[in-house]
């Protein structure tokens, strides 16, 4: 029998209550949940047949034990290993990926699609099974990220890194000796992708105050028990011991869900994610390989994010001024010019870039009334965040004790290009975060300098 974190059995039971199309309703966690991938299929989809898709890494890591078991179990498995695009050294989940993933899916219509992997082929097979309405299941490969259970996958779209909608698997097997054998980078990722729910959740509240977007705190509230459990497990996690990946794997199934519950990815991806998106942008439009995996990036993201929000809510509301503010911004002319701020692009993705950010950003009359309700409503403002930060001190800790890469420079971004993310990283997506409003405040250039220093040297 698998003992689940309560929160998980609750949101399982209402699944299975309910049934609703694309929403999982089962979910094994356990040494050797790859067993029961079989029983669940004759109980659950005794007609499916199963499709099981990975890459050439994830196929050794599970995929030949499942395909073995499932033989065993007299089902016939159709196998199909995804390569990387000529030229690229990994697989990117890109449009052109799954809409060759969901041709050949859509040649087997009793098909089951089993994504045996962790990010890239998860969210390959997630947006291929949802352009067919189809369910699908997985096997995660590493405790790496917490897309799993989520209503969303982020894609390569025309080079810009997007979040579309998708759905969530129908099962989960998350095998502990499978993920325990995991690098310790990829589990070590899925802890780092794991510390932004403090500033997530943070712009997203920021984003209620100034903007008047949608909150709800039941999200966050679900990952509040676990994410401090976690936070303790830290240096279980470095170790790969199975009670730390445990707890790992249960905060990033509960961080899907808190998604799913919102609708978007607000609770889990602030600012801090748009570094790490940037920073795959760059090096996959000129083919280099990237800096690390998302969550090593989005770790030290995290840290940044924390710092600079510290730097926010020390801020003195006198100190708030709007007349400098709108004449820096008097309108949008700036925006043609965007081609020389993000120069490592194409013109086609700058294009994109500039619809993003033409759809949030505000200017003359509209940013003077915006920017004096935010300097009139400072001390609640200010408070409401407060409340929902952690320290920039405790993540430091955390990512150090977990044997994360805690800075840009240790995982190859140098002092310069950490500094010109950080300015500039909010113009690819029309979502409202702080680093939107440190911006429009003329304070984000400043304080990305001064928190990309400390990064290294504190």
């Amino acid at each position: 029998m698998t003992t689940l974190h309560p929160a998980l059995d609750r949101l399982l039971a209402a699944a299975r209550a309910d049934r609703p199309a694309g929403r999982t309703r089962w979910i094994s966690l356990r040494p050797g949940a790859v067993e029961d991938v079989a029983g669940w299929l004759d109980t659950d989809l005794p007609d499916a047949e199963v499709v099981l898709v990975a890459d050439a890494h994830t196929y050794e890591a599970a995929g030949e034990a499942l395909e073995a078991r499932l033989g065993d179990a007299g089902r016939t498995v159709r196998r199909l290993v995804l390569e990387p695009r000529p030229g690229d050294d990994h697989l990117v989940c890109e449009d052109g990926v799954i809409r060759a993933l969901q041709t050949i899916l859509a040649a087997h219509p009793v098909g089951l699609p089993i994504a045996v992997g962790a990010g890239t082929v998860n969210d390959t097979v997630k947006m291929a099974a949802h352009a067919l309405d189809r369910d699908y299941a997985v096997v995660p490969t590493a405790a790496s990220m917490n897309g799993y259970t989520s209503l969303i996958g982020a894609v390569l779209v025309g080079g810009v890194k997007r979040t579309l909608p998708a759905r969530q698997p129908v099962a989960i097997f998350a095998d502990l000796d499978v993920l325990t054998a995991a690098p310790p980078v990829l589990n070590q990722a899925g802890f780092g992708d794991l510390l932004s729910k403090p500033y997530s959740d943070s712009d997203w509240i920021l984003s209620h105050l100034v903007r008047d977007v949608p909150y709800d705190s039941a999200p966050a509230e679900l990952l509040d028990e676990v994410f401090r459990e976690l936070l303790d497990k830290a240096r279980a996690v470095g170790r790969a011991d199975r009670d730390g990946i445990r707890v790992l794997m249960e905060a990033i199934l509960l961080s899907g869900f808190s998604m799913t519950i919102a609708g978007s990815s607000a609770p889990a991806s602030g600012g801090e994610h748009l570094v790490s998106h940037y920073w795959d942008m760059e090096q996959l439009h000129h083919g280099r390989p990237l800096f690390g995996l998302h969550g090593t990036q989005v770790g030290v993201a995290t840290r940044a994010s924390a710092l600079l929000f510290e730097r926010l809510i020390a801020l003195d509301g006198d100190a708030i001024d709007v007349d400098a503010a709108v004449a820096r911004r008097p309108d949008d002319r700036w925006l043609a010019s965007l081609g020389a701020v993000h120069d490592t692009l194409s013109a086609e993705i700058v294009a994109e870039i500039t619809d993003q950010l033409g759809q949030k950003q505000r200017h003359g009359a509209a940013l003077r009334a915006e920017l004096t309700r935010v300097k009139a409503g400072w001390p609640d403002l200010r408070a409401r965040l407060a409340a929902s930060l952690m320290p920039a001190a405790r993540i430091t800790q955390a990512l150090r004790e977990a044997g994360c890469a805690d800075r840009a420079s240790a995982i190859g971004v140098d002092l310069d290009h950490m500094v010109k993310t950080l300015r500039v990283c909010r113009h690819i997506r029309s979502r409202y975060v702080a680093l939107d409003l440190m911006d429009d405040l003329g304070l984000l250039d400043g304080w990305a300098a001064e928190v990309a220093r400390e990064l290294e040297t504190a």
